[in-house]
């Protein structure tokens, strides 16, 4: 029979904050593997050449890889959040059991076959003689794994099949050889997994038939496959994000005494340099998913792909820059640090909400609200990270104004209380989907721009301070018509009064100024012939006119 198992090559498309989990797992096994060397000698011939030859690869065989050359020197699975039973994780273990024991599963084997339908029920038909091939010529045993004479064998299969089977089976044969048969797997985990209780054979999803003579009954280390509870020295395996930002810190931070010889470095430089470290990842996601989107692989066979890497010598130029140098580049830094912050702790102050909670409606809600702040973080918000974090910061701090101060310009502009407060908790509560910036209410008659502007002030006389002196600063920055867009009729703020509708002293920019223009398309309060005036709006109206 053959053996339904999760392709070999996959794409691994976890939720933003564990992708940013496992971004920085592996930048934590990458330091680990680069401080082994440069303790050596940063200097040394050899160090530039193993910084040449060794790289990761995120999301294709496995959550990364870490490779020499071609060659994979191990496999990482990543669980982010989850029980820390070992029965919880059996399906990942399955699947890294299936691909050490090199199981080729019918999704890789059906990627080499272009299966044309002329009717319902074709393609199904087409991919069960596939399978009775493989089966009757003895090209996979029982437990699917490709028999050891499949060169002989397969030239009795049906020559309509076998030119496609033989390339599948030649590129598999080279994978495993490449990939599983000599690499480590380490399971990482933000918190640590118990040892199983039974012997793993026996526990339900395990395939027992590829756990048989194991050393130690509860352990699959001798297969080299690592959990958190097993004996080794090359990773911590169970790290939470607070450890595991300790731990990058802490690398970080030995490499450039290293790099930086004679030179001192602060907590806060340190964490720069990891926000910029961060930056790779991210930035290797975009081109990763550009690759995919283009197709740039499409002419290389399925089982011969790879996908974009992070050299160790990339790493290494990031840390060998100066930092310290307070221009673009560092003030972005400094607020993609702030606002990644702000994002995590919003994350969790919600889950903290329902954490104890027995409601459905609590624990929806939640869905609803990280759903939302993912969906936005993706489709709105990555389009400006990880380089035009500034850029992005001032359209929701559209009233700030940068003077000979930068400082305290960018300090404000990366407060993250207000992003949480104001930004977050008003985007999180839109129910509709948010593809850009800007959001236009449920009739499409007016278009709303997201602020992290406050107004929420008890006292009238300091609330009128604030809103005069925030006037102040949307008249100042009016030459930067980018700062609030075309079209947008309210800043949607916090305010006292859940009706409050306040002049900001602005005009909207409209894109039509006469009804003689074509007018198709746009929303009924951009058909005037004289400009408007661009209002505040407190953040409960706005979410009663955007979802209706």
């Amino acid at each position: 029979m053959t053996v339904k198992t999760k392709s070999i090559l996959h794409d691994a498309t976890p939720s933003w904050n564990g992708y940013n989990y496992q971004g920085k797992i592996g930048l934590y096994v990458c330091l680990e593997n680069i401080l082994i060397e440069a303790r050596k000698g940063v200097d040394a011939p050899y160090f530039v050449s193993f910084l040449n030859e060794h790289h990761i690869e995120y999301e294709w065989i496995e959550d990364f890889s870490i490779k020499k050359n071609d060659t994979y020197l191990s496999l990482h699975q990543v669980k982010h959040k989850g029980e820390n039973n070992f029965k919880d994780h059996v399906e990942a273990i399955a699947t890294i059991l299936y691909r050490k024991n090199a199981v080729l599963s019918d999704t890789d084997i059906f990627k080499y076959f272009t299966l044309k339908s002329r009717k319902e029920g074709d393609a199904a038909a087409i991919k069960a003689s596939i399978k009775s091939e493989l089966l009757t010529h003895k090209l996979i045993d029982a437990q699917g794994k490709l028999d050891a004479n499949w060169k002989v064998n397969i030239l009795a299969v049906d020559s309509q099949f076998r030119s496609e089977l033989d390339k599948c089976f030649s590129d598999f044969e080279l994978l495993v050889q490449k990939a599983f048969s000599s690499s480590t797997t380490y399971f990482h985990t933000a918190d640590k997994v118990d040892s199983p209780s039974d012997d793993i054979s026996n526990i339900k999803g395990i395939p027992s038939q590829l756990v048989g003579g194991l050393a130690n009954p509860q352990s699959l280390s001798c297969k080299n496959i690592f959990l958190s509870f097993d004996v080794q020295n090359a990773y911590e395996l169970a790290l939470s994000d607070n450890e595991l930002n300790h731990k990058l810190e802490e690398k970080i931070g030995e490499l450039l005494h290293l790099l930086h010889t004679g030179k001192t470095f602060l907590e806060a430089d340190v964490k720069l340099y990891k926000t910029a470290l961060c930056a790779l990842v991210d930035q290797n996601l975009v081109k990763r998913h550009q690759h995919i989107r283009d197709k740039l692989d499409k002419d290389i066979p399925y089982l011969n792909r790879t996908k974009p890497s992070i050299y160790f010598s990339n790493i290494i130029d990031e840390l060998r820059n100066t930092i310290r140098n307070m221009d673009e580049a560092y003030w972005n830094l400094i607020c993609r640090e702030s606002f990644e912050k702000a994002y995590n702790e919003q994350l969790e102050e919600i889950y903290d909400d329902v954490r104890d909670s027995d409601s459905e409606a609590d624990i929806e809600l939640y869905h609803q609200y990280v759903d939302q702040l993912e969906s936005v973080k993706i489709n709105v918000i990555d389009s400006y990270f990880p380089n035009n974090c500034v850029k992005f910061l001032r359209q929701i701090y559209p009233h700030l104004v940068l003077t000979s101060e930068p400082h305290h310009f960018y300090s404000s502009i990366s407060n993250t209380d207000k992003i949480k407060t104001v930004f977050f908790d008003f985007i999180q509560k839109v129910t509709k989907p948010i593809e850009k910036l800007t959001l236009n209410c449920h009739k499409d008659v007016f278009e709303f721009q997201p602020s992290c502007i406050d107004f929420h002030i008890s006292d009238e006389r300091r609330k009128r301070l604030e809103i005069d002196k925030v006037k102040k600063g949307l008249a100042d920055n009016s030459s930067r018509q980018s700062l609030v867009h075309k079209n947008v009729d309210f800043i949607v703020v916090n305010s006292t009064d859940p009706e409050d509708v306040i002049s900001s002293g602005i005009r909207k920019i409209t894109e039509v100024d006469s009804y003689e223009l074509n007018t198709s398309g746009l929303k009924e309060s951009d058909k005037f012939t004289e400009r408007k005036e661009v209002n505040f709006v407190d953040s409960r109206k706005a979410l009663g006119d955007i979802n209706g």
